[in-house]
């Protein structure tokens, strides 16, 4: 976890505790981003169920839409085929 100067001994352990919580429902970019866990603990007042549920959420959302990979499959279309369709 990254240091977090004004964080309370209290706000460490909900902080900890989302992340035993759902660790492992994490994509692997969430993984990577230390501040994930905090983040949603901080917009949910360190309410744990809160921060869970809200968490949980944009889990789901973000493995529906592919977010972890949508720039690398994402395959815009081809230009001349677009303008093509619109001249002809």
């Amino acid at each position: 976890m990254p240091s977090f100067e004004y964080i309370t001994e209290d706000q460490k352990k909900v902080v900890e505790e989302l992340r035993r919580r759902t660790f492992d429902d994490l994509t692997p970019k969430m993984r990577e981003d230390e501040s994930v866990f905090y983040r949603f603990c901080k917009a949910r007042d360190f309410d744990l169920d809160e921060a869970e549920t809200m968490l949980r959420k944009h889990i789901a959302w973000a493995k529906e839409i592919k977010l972890d990979t949508f720039l690398t499959d994402y395959k815009p279309p081809e230009v001349r085929i677009f303008f093509r369709s619109i001249i002809n």
